[in-house]
């Protein structure tokens, strides 16, 4: 039996699933609920989809969650800080649409 690393947890509506590393590239996907295998994807060269046991809009939402928030091998970079996603927002606004402030006498 090989060692299986657990990648983490995502949830998609209301339910948890624990994303497996089986491979580099390859997952497994599991529903905590009762413990089964829902099926596996592989992020290179390109996410593909193998879907068991539910349908495959769910699965490819669950997949899609797990590189979204970074719990596969295909996300290379770090995950930017809302700090800074407000920074970049503020950055892009133009000065009519900035809250003002008012000047008190």
């Amino acid at each position: 039996m090989r060692p299986i690393s657990s990648q983490g947890m995502v949830q998609i509506r209301g339910v948890t699933y624990r994303i497996e590393r089986l491979e580099p590239h390859y997952y497994s996907v599991v529903r905590l609920l009762d413990d089964v295998a829902i099926g596996t994807f592989r992020t290179l060269p390109g996410l593909r989809i193998s879907p068991l046991a539910c349908d495959v809009d769910l699965f490819t939402e669950i997949a899609r969650a797990s590189l979204r928030f970074g719990r596969t091998s295909g996300v290379m970079h770090a995950v930017p800080s809302p700090q800074a996603e407000q920074r970049e927002l503020t950055a892009q606004r133009s000065p009519s649409t900035l809250p003002s402030n008012p000047i008190s006498a």
